[in-house]
């Protein structure tokens, strides 16, 4: 749920959700629109479906029980190696590394230095130095401990480095006392800009995404009696017009491939 979600959001969908399906069971059994439908309004609903899906794994494959090793957490469909981890130091108490953005982030900074305009190690290699750098037997606290890190001070968009206890240690604030004339955050932002300058970054207006219209098209399929179909030709324009040509476009597109 958090993914790609603020916490305060998800908070309440948490206990809404448990409250509907308390046991693996009761979820993989659950029909995927009753899922759906305690998962609205989150978003990215492949995610719930993902869930129910890994839910129903686990009982054919696992006696109902989640795995509680890296290798075998992989084998569940949707689960990737952050997730496999964090269910083993989190859940299990196993000494593992995982990377979540936070802790990449504060890993990278302490250890390699700016993160802007391009990262000096990429996921597999993050992934080793956080293996490298793991306190024997305290991966629990550790990875707690980094991610609050993260969130509070060493954020992405304006790091506050003179209440930051590994100031001294860091390899990013010995970086950017380079650049004196610039307060730290300052540094950060103009490095981003820059980046972002090189990539042609242009931000979206939120109502002209594709999750934005993926949620719409959840909310009128809701709507819908039970068993009643809506064709596209008809779902298009209630949603947008630009979108029902952008469909039809495509559609074309497809049929002349």
């Amino acid at each position: 749920m958090l993914q790609q979600t603020q916490v305060d959001r998800v908070l309440p969908k948490y206990q809404q959700f448990l409250a509907a399906f308390p046991t693996l069971a009761d979820l993989a059994t659950a029909s995927t629109a009753a899922v759906i439908d305690v998962w609205v309004p989150l978003g990215y609903n492949r995610r719930a479906i993902s869930l129910q899906s890994i839910a129903r794994q686990v009982l054919a494959e696992y006696d109902g029980r989640i795995p509680d090793t890296i290798e075998e957490l992989l084998k569940l469909k949707g689960i990737g190696r952050y997730t496999a981890g964090a269910i083993a130091c989190f859940a299990y108490h196993k000494q593992v590394a995982t990377v979540d953005t936070n802790i990449r982030r504060v890993l990278h900074r302490v250890f390699l230095g700016l993160e802007h305009p391009e990262p000096k190690v990429n996921d597999a290699q993050m992934l080793v130095l956080a293996e490298q750098v793991l306190p024997a037997g305290q991966a629990y606290n550790w990875h707690q401990a980094l991610m609050d890190m993260g969130a509070t001070i060493c954020n992405s968009g304006n790091p506050l480095c003179g209440k930051c206890p590994l100031q001294a240690s860091c390899a990013a604030y010995a970086e950017m006392s380079q650049y004196s004339l610039f307060p730290s955050g300052t540094v950060l932002r103009q490095l981003r800009k820059v980046a972002e300058k090189k990539s042609n970054y242009q931000a979206q207006p939120f109502t002209s995404t594709n999750r934005y219209f993926r949620g719409r098209i959840v909310d009128l399929l809701r709507s819908l009696p039970h068993h009643q179909r809506i064709p596209l030709a008809t779902l298009g324009p209630r949603l947008s017009q630009s979108l029902a040509n952008r469909i039809m476009t495509g559609c074309r597109k497809s049929l002349m491939a």
